[in-house]
């Protein structure tokens, strides 16, 4: 089980996500640190297991107004403060030349169903990042993206990520059937859950329903997830 701790950066703070409801994310409180600052937020994560990749959600980027600049100096500005880490980041990416910046930053670029209006467009970007991840987003109102995308799981990534977007910061408890349903039907497609994780409980009941990997937040920074609970699945 792969376990990715998930930073989401808005103006150049980290924030905290709740429920995909971009215009109520206020700065992250956090119980690992007082800062908001991307630097003293992966140092702080880092202190309470040594991850080997950091999901990263640009949300000026993703929301793509032009008086908020995407964070790329930023991001690649800490990430060579950790040379050893992997980085996935989701930066809004909806067609090959919003793509064109990030390709040399060293990341694997989040590929995110909800920014895309077609399949043609996805293709074209897969073609340039064969090593981009696909994210699966689901919203309260259902899965946001091509339907095509949803059903031809030939165009998949591996991994992919099922991104349940209501889920997040909401202490509710991730989408378990959701994914237990996906695996049965897919069993060599790798899957890493996003959204609704509290605690140790959670990644188990994920691992057992055939989760590959598990993106987390809200139960690090509120100390729901510890060194030894992480140790557990990373063996």
């Amino acid at each position: 089980m792969h376990i990715i701790p998930v930073i989401d950066l808005m103006h150049g703070q980290v924030v905290q996500a709740i429920q995909g409801q971009r215009q109520h994310y206020r700065a992250i409180q956090s119980q690992l640190t007082d800062s908001h600052a991307l630097l003293d937020v992966i140092t702080a994560i880092l202190q309470v297991y040594a991850f080997d990749c950091v999901y990263i959600a640009d949300l000026n980027a993703i929301t793509g107004h032009r008086d908020m600049p995407n964070h790329l100096p930023l991001i690649k500005q800490v990430m060579t403060a950790f040379p050893n880490l992997q980085w996935w980041v989701d930066a809004g990416l909806n067609s090959t030349e919003a793509l064109k910046p990030w390709l040399d930053a060293d990341i694997r670029p989040i590929i995110a169903s909800e920014t895309l209006t077609d399949i043609r467009t996805y293709q074209a970007m897969r073609e340039i990042t064969a090593h981009s991840i696909l994210s699966l987003d689901f919203f309260q109102d259902g899965f946001h993206g091509p339907a095509d995308l949803l059903a031809e799981t030939g165009l998949w990534s591996q991994p992919t990520i099922l991104m349940s977007l209501p889920k997040v910061g909401a202490n509710q408890g991730p989408e378990v059937e959701k994914i237990s349903s996906l695996k049965q039907q897919h069993p060599q497609q790798a899957i890493y859950a996003a959204g609704g994780v509290r605690h140790i409980a959670d990644i188990q009941a994920l691992a057992h329903a055939g989760a590959d990997g598990v993106l987390v937040a809200s139960a690090l920074h509120q100390k729901q997830l510890t060194a030894s609970d992480l140790a557990i699945f990373a063996q």
